[in-house]
Order: C-alpha cells, then sequence, then structure tokens
C-alpha cells in the first residue's frame, strides 16, 4: 500500500532540486557550525573580534541553509500529501513560516538592525520551529516505506547542529526518488 501510495506522486522536477538543495544546506551547514565553535572559542580567548567575524559567517550560513530549507518543505509536502495531509499541511506552513523567520532575524543581525541580544531568542524558537517541521515530516514520512529513520533523523536535525546530517540524509533520498 505505501508504495502505491509513492507512485501516485507525480514525477517532479522540484523532488530532485529540493535534493540538491539539501545537499548544498548540507555543506553551508557544516561551514556554520564550524563558525559557531570558532566563535565561541574566540570569545573565550583575547581574539574577541576574530569571534564576532566567525559569528557573522556563521549567521550568514543560517540565512542561507534555511533559505535553502523552503523548497525542500515544499517538495516533502508533494511526496507526503497522500500520506497524511491535514498534518503535512499544518506542517509544512509551520516549516516554511519558521524558515522565513530564520532568514529575517538572520539578515536583521546581519545588517544591523537587530543586535544579538535581541534577537538571539526569536531566531532560536524560529530554528525550533523549524525542527518542530522536520520531526513532524519525519513521523509522517515514515509511512512512505523510503525514508529510514526519518524520525530519528528529524530529531537530530531539529536543534540546529545536526541539520548537515539530515540534509545529507534526506538530499541523497531525494535525489534518487523517482
Amino acid at each position: 500500500m505505501t508504495q502505491t501510495a509513492a507512485q501516485t506522486v507525480p514525477s517532479d522536477p522540484l523532488i530532485r532540486a529540493a535534493g540538491g538543495f539539501a545537499i548544498v544546506g548540507g555543506i553551508i551547514g557544516i561551514f556554520g557550525v564550524v563558525f559557531l565553535i570558532l566563535m565561541f572559542v574566540l570569545f573565550a580567548s583575547p581574539n574577541k573580534e576574530l569571534g564576532l567575524t566567525f559569528g557573522m559567517l556563521n549567521d550568514i550560513c543560517v540565512a542561507l541553509q534555511y533559505l535553502l530549507t523552503i523548497p525542500i518543505a515544499l517538495a516533502l509536502y508533494r511526496i507526503l500529501l497522500p500520506y497524511n495531509a491535514p498534518l503535512i499541511g499544518v506542517a509544512t506552513i509551520l516549516g516554511v513560516v519558521a524558515s522565513v523567520a530564520v532568514i529575517v532575524f538572520q539578515l536583521l543581525l546581519i545588517f544591523g538592525v537587530m543586535t544579538f541580544d535581541k534577537q538571539v531568542a526569536w531566531a532560536s524558537i524560529s530554528i525550533l520551529t523549524a525542527g518542530a517541521w522536520m520531526v513532524i515530516t519525519g513521523y509522517v514520512a515514515r509511512a512512505t516505506g523510503r525514508m529510514p529513520n526519518s524520525v530519528l533523523m528529524g530529531w537530530l536535525a531539529a536543534p540546529y547542529f545536526g541539520y548537515p546530517v539530515w540534509a545529507f540524509w534526506l538530499g541523497r533520498l531525494l535525489l534518487r526518488w523517482f
């Protein structure tokens, strides 16, 4: 039955493109995590100014990776709609809105419109909300029979540090979906 539902999803170039976006987002995510770690290490040293530079590079990476998450959310919506339309519909709206919020809050910080102290809570809530979309999507994706460990991968991605692993896993699956 799950294979039949998977076959009802028409061939869609967005799904393959989303796989590529996921891989690129995973690469950007690795850089972002490394920059974040370097920022904290440098903040604990006399090179705090250099730490701010790496913090800014992390902010740019976060904005880019969540921009790339939007087409991924739309592709997963198309794939998962036959399995649980109401839940995946709400989850997709949640994921896209949260991703846009992450991007906006990161840009406000990057361009100096908002200070880090005012931005960090809102950006963190937005990232965790996008993480909730990843977990819900993973839950629905189990029904496809083609996304092993989807719930685990969603939980791994939710707190940001695991995003690259999730993105590579998902990208590989989406690139060979059809």
